[in-house]
């Protein structure tokens, strides 16, 4: 399968936005991941659903950024939601070590997923449950709804979680990185899969690899999708949580409507040498509709932005399909980078 590269917006009308921000405690292994201030990694999820709400941070001094000071791309979703409004914004607390300010929040009562290198592991079908409950539930705004993530170490457990499950996952995952921490990505990973025995279950398997946003959301799409379109926005991520509902939906007999499901993601993504979206798409028993918008900093004058087209940051906090559907509200990229950089000063 190709992801087709498309600048203007897969769906049309109104969009409802979703952000599923959850923390799982593996990002506090060093250098796993740069998605956010070193030290306060856990916090990264809180600042988005702040920032993107609001256009502000409350819980901390500002916003999320790497070590090398490339900001969140929680500034595309705000820059996008500014210039052409969501039909609805909220933000799901999928397991916050502490909870955003200011923000319309869906509280889950969910704990934080535990390090997939613990003994310990979370109820994976509980939290699996839930978002097929909510997927129910949720009630459209708009025309369509666009859901992204922001779990830092998401991909981490993202490739455990899809290789528990016998998917092929070797160099197809992205990472927070340019230069991907193989060695500890790997490291850790072997780690979460030596948990497991031939006698688990499914969902037993998914408690010791995976995280809430994974399960919750695979939960969602199934159920969701009996109902209305939806976009995954996102990368590798959310083409684990396709993989995982995927699988769930064939061992369990879970009717749902595959037409109304579509990933949208950066071309930062899908040009990315370190990793493969498309090979992970293509070992879904169905087809899907999979896009990449284009989109750069050629126009930006902000150096920490331009760092994004060298491959610092590729993705989150649904980038890709945000841009995509400014794109499909007549916003330019000119226009698009020059109010992400208003955040910037």
């Amino acid at each position: 399968m190709q992801i087709i590269y498309e600048n203007s917006s897969i769906l049309s009308g109104k969009a409802d936005f979703l952000l599923a921000a959850s923390v799982t405690h593996t990002c506090e292994i060093p250098q796993l991941t740069q998605a956010g201030i070193p030290g306060k990694i856990p916090l990264t999820p809180t600042l988005d659903a702040e920032f993107i709400s609001t256009g502000e941070v409350f819980s901390l001094g500002d916003i999320a950024e790497t070590p090398k000071g490339v900001p969140t791309p929680a500034l595309i979703t705000r820059a996008v939601h500014e210039l052409s409004p969501f039909a609805s914004l909220q933000i799901l607390d999928l397991g916050l070590i502490q909870k955003p300010q200011q923000c319309r929040l869906i509280d889950l009562g969910m704990k934080p997923s535990p390090s997939i290198t613990d003994t310990s592991s979370f109820n994976a079908k509980s939290v699996f449950q839930k978002g097929f409950e909510f997927g129910k539930e949720y009630s459209l705004q708009g025309d369509y709804l666009i859901i992204g993530e922001s779990t830092p170490s998401g991909t981490t457990t993202a490739q455990a979680s899809i290789s528990a499950l016998g998917y092929k996952s070797e160099g197809l995952f992205a990472s927070s990185f340019k230069d991907v921490p193989s060695s500890i990505k790997e490291k850790t990973i072997k780690k979460s899969l030596c948990k497991l025995h031939s006698n688990m279950g499914l969902f037993e398997k998914l408690g010791h690899t995976a995280d809430n946003m994974l399960l919750f959301t695979a939960g969602f799409i199934l159920s969701a999708s009996r109902r209305f379109n939806l976009v995954l926005a996102g990368g590798t991520q959310m083409a684990a949580v396709l993989l995982i509902a995927n699988k769930i939906a064939s061992r369990k007999g879970i009717h749902h409507d595959h037409r109304h499901i579509h990933l949208c993601t950066t071309q930062w993504i899908a040009e990315d040498k370190n990793s493969n979206i498309t090979s992970l798409i293509d070992q879904l028993d169905f087809r899907l509709k999979a896009y990449c918008v284009h989109f750069s900093f050629e126009d930006a004058t902000h150096p920490a932005l331009k760092l994004y087209d060298e491959g610092e940051a590729k993705e989150g906090v649904g980038a890709g399909a945000c841009i995509a559907y400014a794109f499909s509200h007549g916003i330019s990229q000119k226009d698009l980078t020059s109010k992400i950089q208003s955040y910037l000063g």
